[in-house]
């Protein structure tokens, strides 16, 4: 059997990369494409992951966006016609269920937030892989047909860490005193479809807030280069860590006292090894979320009257969620015999 494993951007990097493992360990011969976007392809490099590349920014305006999936589409086609038909895609991406759906190959995307556009995989008949706190309903009234929805218990940061020692490793050392809480900031996806600018605002606000703390020092992690200019606009009572370079995620989430980003997969990262996590997104709240809040785990920021509720101490920590490795060889084992089976 030969796996296609396309990755869209950086997030990705972490949570399908197990899934790489694990089909080789099942007896898969692995591919791997990836799209030159911000520091996707650093990370791979940065774990030897041999991939082609293939596609890069699409830009923030709908019709580039449209033209960069299709172009892409058309330039993974040609490679796979190249390299040889796979029998089973996992796709992040939209541009591969297109080639997918051409080819007449089985394909399937791990879906963990319900209000991203599903309109390609729709179309494609794309197998969605969803954690089951998200309701069925909630793809079918997007469009998304009862057979092709796969529940699996636990999230997504259970692949993530299914491999990973969370307890052994290296610390990310970023020159900064031991009295000072180190607060990693991811701001909003400003490009994404489901983007809501209250979202920026509210993360600029909350800029200005952490720039006054005499005890904080934040580590900002842009989803663009052009978010760095947003440090600009205060005067610091330390100097924020502009992070420019990609540090391993593990190495860097153990180096830190809390996590703030608008949504994604770095908040639930740290919620899920019990960092003291905070979702500044101010678009429509997924499922997970709001079980991760009801855990605990997560805390939700809509305006900054809620900024002196956030936990900010130097090394304030909740035991890590429990691990469940069986669901890595489940996922894998159903993908393959869901292929097989047409």
């Amino acid at each position: 059997m030969d796996v296609w494993i396309d990755i869209d951007n950086p997030p990705q990097v972490q949570y399908l990369l197990p899934l790489k493992a694990a089909f080789e360990s099942a007896g898969a011969r692995v591919l791997v494409t990836a799209r030159d976007h911000t520091i996707t392809q650093e990370l791979l490099r940065a774990r030897n992951v041999e991939f082609h590349s293939v596609g890069t920014a699409f830009g923030p305006r709908k019709i580039e966006k449209v033209k960069g999936l299709l172009d892409r589409s058309r330039q993974l086609l040609s490679l796979v016609k190249d390299v040889g038909r796979p029998q089973l895609l996992l796709a992040a991406s939209r541009s591969a269920p297109l080639v997918a759906r051409r080819l007449r190959l089985p394909s399937f995307n791990i879906t963990d937030y319900e209000f991203v556009n599903l309109t390609v995989f729709r179309l494609t008949r794309t197998y969605i892989l969803h954690p089951e706190v998200i309701p069925a309903e909630a793809f079918l009234r997007r469009g998304i047909r009862k057979d092709r929805l796969i529940p699996f218990s636990g999230v997504k940061e259970d692949i993530t860490f299914s491999t990973v020692d969370t307890t052994n490793g290296s610390v990310h050392d970023f020159g900064i005193g031991d009295g000072l809480t180190r607060v990693l900031f991811r701001p909003p996806a400003e490009q994404s479809h489901y983007y809501n600018r209250d979202s920026t605002a509210l993360a600029l606000a909350l800029l200005e807030y952490l720039a006054r703390r005499e005890d904080v020092v934040v580590v900002f992690t842009p989803r663009y280069a052009s978010q760095t200019a947003y440090l600009h606009r205060y005067a610091w009572k330390n100097e924020p860590v502009d992070l420019r370079r990609p540090v391993p995620f593990l190495e860097l989430l153990k180096a830190v006292d809390a996590v703030v980003s608008s949504g994604g997969t770095m908040v639930r990262e740290a919620a899920y090894l019990g960092i003291p996590a905070y979702s500044i997104l101010r678009s429509r709240l997924g499922s997970v979320d709001r079980y991760l809040e009801s855990l605990g785990r997560l805390g939700l920021v809509a305006a900054p009257r809620d900024f002196d509720r956030m936990t900010l101490q130097r090394g304030f920590r909740r035991p890590p969620m429990s691990p469940k490795p069986e669901l890595l060889r489940g996922l894998v084992a159903l993908m393959l015999e869901r292929s097989r089976g047409g």
